[in-house]
């Protein structure tokens, strides 16, 4: 168990630990999280015994009473106690580590300004955080033993849509609230929790918006008419999501678009040769792909390796990422993503965001950090609006939440009944010199015209 104190001293011992961390996209970079914290939360062997197991599917009785006794507790002990089980190892790891990051600035900030308002009086916030190693089953167990040992006030949630989903249980369970930022199938808010909120708005959405900004590039005479698509996706929540956005929109516009190949993969894979000479066979025009990071990362080197070429390509969500620019480098110049937030999000709150995390880690930020970040501040809004650390009224409190102070495009959070947010999508492209620039829509803060068909490397 890693518990994280942020006061001022600790704040200030992590930032000059953290300042030699080399910059994002520098040559021969790692292809980890820059400035990532360098120790790992441990977890708890009894998390995954099972006992444990036996523990998560049992349903609310004297192990909720606990729970809401301990919370209890915490409360008069003079401070806020949060929860998460984050990938520090494992597959999602560099994410895992990104949404740490965001997590310990936003409790750092609070803790430095006196703590959260809890009816009138400032406490103190503190994190304990466990690594589930990207492990579905142990995530869910983690996040119990979280509520029912640790005794924490309310949840943030993890990263990864097969880690949030069986994580989603439990809040409910126990009458626990969670925010999370990191899961954005849409089947997360389709269960009829009452629990749980997302910032991170549904991938769902991203499809539709994608082939809005191509019906635009279209309208433009930058794609042939219609365009062939290939369309890759993962077989999860969230890529069943992204395919049906996509394939919406071509099915409502066949004067324009064609999808070509229509073909799914499994989440974090290592060799994509088979799937991409499918893409080269399929003789396309433009090429879509969702794609988590690791797999992002692993297809589009591949992609390269082959000698691949189309008018414009996306993977999804991913795109700028720091660590697969570090990774691809000048290979991932041009590729358009659709992003929850950009450091070219030229708003006050998202520029000083991204100054605060470039000076605490002499790195480029990723919407990673910015969504943990936003994710940690909503739970303590919703603290302050319930004027209490009771799970019930922080639910309530939340589920009425409309928080003015977003780092995210429209510097507003709201949440639907389902529990997800109201924030919009942004799509992003890549340019030389790690640099990226807004694209779509025109009115986001910071846009720029596209280059499309993408140049030539």
């Amino acid at each position: 168990m890693r518990r994280f104190l942020g006061s001022i001293a600790v704040f200030s011992l992590v930032l000059a630990a953290c300042g030699g961390a080399a910059p994002a996209g520098a040559p021969g970079a790692s292809t980890g999280p820059a400035g990532a914290p360098s120790a790992k939360p441990s977890t708890n062997s009894a998390a995954t015994s099972p006992a444990a197991s036996s523990a998560a599917s049992a349903k609310p009785s004297a192990a909720a009473s606990a729970a809401a006794s301990g919370s209890a507790a915490a409360a008069a002990g003079g401070e806020i106690k949060l929860g998460t089980a984050l990938p520090i190892t494992g597959a999602f790891a560099t994410s895992g580590k990104y949404f740490q990051q965001g997590y310990e600035m936003a409790i750092a900030e609070v803790n430095a300004a006196g703590g959260v308002d809890v009816g009138g009086r400032k406490m103190q916030v503190t994190l304990d955080l466990v690594d589930d190693g990207s492990d579905p089953t142990k995530s869910r167990a983690l996040v119990e033993k979280l509520v029912t040992q640790d005794k924490v006030n309310a949840l943030l949630g993890g990263y990864d849509t097969s880690l949030v989903e069986p994580q989603e249980v439990v809040p409910d369970q126990y009458k626990i609230p969670m925010v999370e930022g990191g899961g954005a199938a849409s089947a997360i808010f389709g269960r009829g929790y009452k629990y749980i909120f997302g910032t991170l708005q549904t991938i769902d959405l991203l499809g539709g918006l994608t082939m809005d900004f191509l019906k635009n590039e279209s309208s433009l005479g930058h794609l042939p008419k219609p365009s062939k698509i290939a369309l890759l996706w993962e077989n999860t929540d969230h890529g069943k999501d992204y395919e049906k956005g996509v394939q919406d929109a071509v099915k409502a516009n066949p004067d324009l678009f064609k999808v070509v190949l229509d073909q799914s993969f499994d989440l974090n894979g290592t060799d994509f040769t088979p799937l991409l000479t499918q893409v080269k066979g399929a003789n396309a025009d433009i090429f879509l792909s969702d794609a988590h990071l690791p797999d992002y990362i692993a297809m589009h080197r591949q992609y390269t390796q082959m000698g691949l070429s189309h008018v414009l390509v996306s993977y999804g969500a991913r795109g700028p990422d720091q660590s697969a620019r570090q990774a691809l480098g000048p290979a991932a110049d041009y590729l358009v993503a659709g992003l929850w937030w950009s450091p070219a999000l030229d708003t006050p709150a998202a520029q000083k965001f991204a100054a605060a995390y470039k000076a605490k880690y002499n790195a480029t930020a990723d919407w990673f950090q910015a969504l943990a970040y936003d994710t940690a501040r909503v739970m303590f809004a919703g603290i302050t609006k319930a004027g209490s650390l009771d799970g019930t009224k922080v639910r309530d409190a939340l589920a009425s939440l409309d928080f003015k102070d977003s780092v995210l495009p429209g510097g507003e959070i709201k949440f639907q009944a389902d529990g997800r947010p109201n924030t919009p999508y942004m799509m992003v492209q890549n340019l030389p010199n790690n640099q990226v620039q807004i694209i779509w829509p025109k009115d986001m803060p910071g846009f720029k015209d596209a280059l499309v068909p993408m140049p030539k490397k």
